[in-house]
């Protein structure tokens, strides 16, 4: 089973291309990492908050301050968590935030990069049990 992660990166649109370019292979409207990271960039009219609880829409805007207009989805199996940390660092090394399935928290790239854990689970994980 696959989850998706949302990076709200603090960074022009074209700059976050620019890194995903260096950092996958473009191709299919999207890109792909060697470790079997799918990523999209996402806006309103392709439905970035449609599936989005509207407490975590909430969340999101109190820690950026307004309603980000896109985000970088990255689509990953549990077994490449450490691969998505490191994509998501990358993606907010100037800045911004990111969002997992797993709770209504939103992760600073500090708190991605050592693992801390919230409500039980790490970025991109849920609970442990």
């Amino acid at each position: 089973m696959s989850e998706n992660a949302f990076v709200f990166p603090a960074v022009p649109r074209s700059k976050a291309v620019r890194l995903l370019d260096e950092l996958a292979v473009a191709g299919h409207g999207g890109w792909a990492t060697d470790t079997r990271l799918f990523v999209w960039l996402m806006d309103e009219a392709s439905g970035l908050y449609r599936d989005w609880e509207p407490e975590d829409i909430a969340n999101l805007e109190q820690a950026v301050g307004h309603r980000p207009e896109w985000a970088v989805q990255i689509n990953y199996r549990l077994s490449r968590r450490a691969d998505l940390a490191a994509l998501a660092v990358a993606l907010l090394d100037d800045g911004g935030v990111a969002f997992d399935d797993f709770c209504s928290y939103v992760w600073t790239a500090v708190e991605i990069e050592t693992d801390t854990v919230i409500s039980g689970g790490r970025f991109g994980e849920g609970p442990v049990r």
